[in-house]
């Protein structure tokens, strides 16, 4: 009996990880505009605004709501086609959310949520001198354990019933804003389910499935926002057609009527 001691300790520490749901921006409230402060003049500025990405050197910000892959993002960031630049807007200038506060999602879970908006997002890039702001959110669910957990009372069903679940449930997805005028575009996202519903203490965890499932939506992530720099750069530019010519004047002006020849008598 002593010796199964260890592996009984490995169980309760995996039965107090259960219930993981990885969002590290749990405290955050993104808008990509504020309702309150949309009227008709956005929603004609919106129609109006034509894509501009430029053809030849393409200076990138970007925003991601989960701070722990940026460095990740960053290297991704940098294969794309045409970009020189990468710039990563601090989570400080958005939300105010200092840098030891990241990794735990904003370090004030019991505070209203920040807004974020896209224009305060635009702004920065702006003041950046950027030309495509990239907004980034990842994030994964795993529920920790499953029915069976109800039989771990006793220390021989901990050790041998398969009572974690492993099955970790993630995304990420990405919105590509024009900086100058707000042009969406395009939104990308994937999803991805990996891990085992019902396993034993001995299995792989589920964040070890949570860290290979990110590899594989980075590499997704990057082919997709490539595709879409590569389709925007091959756009050709619609030429702005003249405007109409004004409908004629059906009745047309009044003109006097020819006067007479010299020395022509008039009819009485």
């Amino acid at each position: 009996m002593p010796r199964l001691a260890p592996l009984a300790l490995c169980a309760l520490a995996a039965l107090t990880g259960c219930g993981v749901s990885y969002t590290p921006a749990r405290n955050t409230n993104f808008e990509m505009d504020r309702e309150a402060d949309i009227d008709d003049e956005d929603i004609r500025k919106a129609f109006e605004a034509r894509p501009q990405m430029p053809a030849g050197a393409i200076r990138l910000a970007y925003y991601t709501l989960d701070p722990e892959v940026a460095g990740d993002l960053e290297r991704a960031f940098g294969r794309l086609p045409g970009v020189t630049s990468i710039y990563r807007i601090p989570s400080l200038l958005v939300t105010g959310q200092r840098r030891v506060s990241e990794g735990n999602g904003n370090g004030y879970p019991y505070g209203p949520p920040a807004e974020i908006s896209l224009k305060k997002l635009r702004l920065l890039a702006a003041r950046a001198n950027t030309d495509v702001l990239v907004i980034v959110d990842h994030g994964y669910r795993n529920l920790g354990a499953n029915p069976l957990v109800a039989t771990t009372a006793l220390l021989l069903p901990v050790l041998f019933v398969p009572f974690i679940d492993t099955e970790v449930k993630g995304y990420v997805e990405a919105f590509v804003v024009d900086v100058r005028n707000g042009y969406l575009y395009g939104h990308v996202s994937e999803e991805d389910t990996r891990g085992e519903p019902y396993a034993t203490i001995y299995a792989k965890s589920a964040k070890d499935y949570a860290d290979e499932q990110w590899i594989d939506l980075q590499q997704s992530l990057q082919k997709q926002l490539a595709k879409l720099v590569e389709d925007e750069r091959a756009r050709k530019p619609t030429p702005s057609a003249p405007p109409p010519p004004p409908p004629p004047d059906p009745a047309g002006p009044l003109t006097a009527p020819p006067a007479a020849p010299p020395g022509t008598a008039s009819e009485p």
